[in-house]
């Protein structure tokens, strides 16, 4: 049964925003020169255009979907897709110019190379998993002949990761420790054993007198 939670405790709880902001925080960190903002969700291509969403070169971090399951002790989890939008134009490099496309692809090759990197795609917090291999992370085009002309192109940048053990379970947290002599795992109180016993697949044993 879910207890009661005042909205001052919904928000120091939720596991979302603060992931986000953790992306946005990482992104920037390793793409100096490359402007990184959150995004509260799905972008609308006239939003690019307007430049209301970001400065090029630049990234949007957004999201496009949330769902839910649920683990077998009761806790849940959430499948989050991301999603980065890339803002491309054509910029001067020392003394080349380097076209739009160029940009794009460039950042978005650096997303998939940060995305394929176990340690660094974790945010620097606990409680996320690797981005999923299922569907793999995934660089797309976005924008139109239209949106070209104007000397700006856009990519998409989208992949998957999941937040684990959320919510409170329906077994007992106890944890016990392996006697190597016993052969067994040993509780602290015995009380730990009754409480975890309905989770715990047993055989009875034969009865001798029987």
């Amino acid at each position: 049964m879910i207890d009661p939670k005042p909205f001052a405790e919904l928000l120091e709880t939720d596991p979302l925003a603060p992931l986000q902001a953790a992306i946005v925080s990482s992104l920037k960190l390793l793409n100096p020169g490359v402007t990184v903002v959150p995004h509260p969700g799905k972008v609308d291509v006239s939003e690019l255009i307007s430049r209301t969403v970001v400065n090029a070169p630049g990234i949007g971090l957004g999201w496009s979907k949330v769902k839910t399951g649920q683990h077998a002790e009761g806790m849940f989890y959430l499948v989050v897709e991301w999603v980065a939008y890339i803002v491309a134009e054509a910029k001067v490099v020392g003394a080349r110019r380097v076209e739009k496309e160029a940009v794009g692809l460039a950042i978005g090759g650096r997303l998939l190379e940060i995305l394929a990197d176990l340690e660094t795609s974790l945010w620097g917090r606990s409680g996320v998993l690797p981005p999923e291999t299922t569907p793999p992370a995934e660089l797309k085009p976005l924008f139109t002949i239209r949106d070209a002309a104007q000397g700006v192109a856009y990519y998409t940048v989208t992949w998957t990761q999941i937040v684990p053990a959320l919510g409170t379970g329906f077994m007992p947290p106890h944890a016990g420790r392996y006697d190597e002599q016993l052969g067994a795992i040993v509780y602290p109180d015995a009380d730990m054993i009754d409480e975890l016993a309905p989770w715990i697949p047993a055989e009875r044993e034969a009865d001798e007198d029987a």
